[in-house]
């Protein structure tokens, strides 16, 4: 069998694991905003009204503050253990967390749920692990259309995941459907991608044992991020873009249901557009992008749109208007991501790719944690997010322009 063969049979196999992984994802994720909306809720039965978005935002940065500690230690481990064995051990973990915040949601625990959410940041780097074996086997030319293969992973995993689980949480539909059946659902789709693994996933890379691993490799992956010149420029622009994205996705489901007022099955629908979006985006947009432009000018060009698409959603006054504002935004994060993972996967060599991608994972992770800040900060509205995010990512883009084009033009 051929390099190229075997680089794409790897590169099937990766796409149908990360499919399934984010169709366990994409169920318990319209699960999240339904545990906290204002009326009938789970922990609005604990927390006043006035509360409820600050827990929200505290709950679902706990798993971003976990990945920043987890999630470099989980890209280390893949560098000397193998890809495949770190795997198995991360979706064995979502598993065991995923039923602890089963737990939590059946016994009304905020605090055993947030433990669950924490606990499963820890050890949930998988697409870390996904990142480094897609960058085993493939060029240097090639990294950017085969990191897409990750989003459009995701889209269809997101599509049917987010589906079914809006539909599973809605009572309307069957009586016995509630927010912990997506949960338990997710947990088989976890079980059988473990299976698919161990028997189609070979090992792309056998590992060095002689790396050294420590508990701060997160946050001296932080330090490196900002501190190593090679690396600055681009790390400030993921932070402050993911930032962005991040703060705004989280209150976006509040935004449809409380200001739209679209139904949990609604949302899900929504949810699956949005999949669908990042799936074209990935799997038919960003190629020939990725063909024909260097980064230097996909970022230049991307961000400014990126910035406009959040103010875009805010003057959106039909359902096809919203919808096609919701576009705009997956197509700017979805060529914006995988660029930026090439550019940075490309700078280093294939001994060090768990542990580079673990460094992008880490500023990634500070990002989205950083929403817990944000939340504690400001007043949450509805439009918080929005300004928040066209603000944020036109200063990525200034502070890009002007070191690329004015500071250091060699630099990409």
């Amino acid at each position: 069998m051929s390099s190229q063969t075997s680089g794409n049979r790897v590169l099937w196999t990766i796409f149908i694991a990360n499919f399934l992984d984010m169709l366990g994802f994409g169920l318990i994720l319209p699960v999240f905003g339904f545990l906290f909306e204002n009326e009938g809720s789970v922990f609005s039965a604990i927390f006043s009204a006035a509360d409820l978005k600050f827990y929200y935002v505290f709950f679902v940065g706990s798993f971003s503050v976990g990945t920043l500690i987890g999630a470099p230690v989980i890209g280390t481990l893949s560098d000397k253990f193998g890809r495949k064995k770190m795997l198995f051990f991360t979706y064995t973990c979502n598993i065991v967390f995923y039923l602890l915040f089963a737990l939590g949601v059946h016994l009304v625990s905020y605090w055993l749920a947030y433990s669950a959410r924490l606990l499963a940041g820890l050890t949930g780097g998988s697409l870390l692990i996904i990142n480094s074996a897609i960058a085993d086997v493939s060029k240097a030319e090639n990294k950017a259309k085969n990191f897409g293969i990750t989003g459009i992973a995701f889209g269809l995993g997101f599509v049917i995941g987010a589906l079914l689980g809006s539909i599973l949480t809605d009572e309307r539909i069957h009586p016995l459907f509630s927010v912990k059946i997506p949960i338990i659902v997710s947990c088989v789709v976890t079980f059988c991608n473990i299976v698919f693994i161990y028997y189609m996933l070979p090992e792309t890379f056998h590992g060095n044992r002689a790396l050294k691993i420590s508990l701060f490799t997160g946050l001296n992956n932080l330090v490196k991020a900002f501190t190593r010149p090679m690396f600055r420029l681009i790390f400030t622009v993921v932070y402050l873009v993911t930032l962005s994205f991040n703060f705004f996705i989280q209150f976006y489901q509040f935004y449809v249901r409380e200001v739209l007022h679209y139904s949990k099955s609604e949302v899900g629908i929504l949810f699956m557009y949005i999949g669908l979006s990042v799936a074209f985006t990935q799997g038919v947009i960003l190629r020939p992008i990725a063909d024909h432009w260097r980064p230097r000018y996909v970022l230049t060009g991307i961000l400014p749109l990126f910035a406009l698409s959040y103010l875009l959603i805010l003057t959106a006054e039909t359902r096809w208007a919203f919808y096609l504002c919701t576009f705009l935004i997956i197509l700017c994060q979805g060529i914006t991501f995988p660029t930026t993972l090439a550019f940075i996967s490309n700078r280093v060599s294939r001994e060090v790719q768990g542990e580079t991608i673990g460094i992008n994972q880490a500023v990634l992770s500070a990002a989205a944690a950083s929403t817990i800040i944000l939340g504690s900060v400001f007043v949450l509205s509805h439009s918080l997010p929005m300004w928040f995010g066209a603000i944020t990512t036109f200063v990525a883009w200034l502070y890009f322009i002007l070191n690329i084009y004015v500071i250091r033009k060699d630099i990409i």
